[in-house]
């Protein structure tokens, strides 16, 4: 998930075919509601996002994400 598209061309960079039908991108701002129903990730991995966080916005992220 990222609000840019500059995800990686895994056809191309990838000779494991499995992998480009286990990994898919989304573009989404995490800072609106996100595109999944609820419950429906087991585990969230959030990395190098501090600087798009409004510190108003940390609660929200932390709600959306739980």
């Amino acid at each position: 998930l990222d609000i840019m598209s500059l995800h990686l061309d895994l056809a191309r960079l990838s000779r494991d075919k499995d992998l480009l039908k286990r990994i898919s991108w989304v573009q989404a701002n995490f800072l609106e509601d996100l595109p999944f129903p609820n419950e429906s990730f087991d585990f969230v991995h959030v990395k190098c996002i501090a600087r798009g966080v409004p510190e108003n916005m940390w609660d929200d992220l932390f709600e959306e994400i739980s």
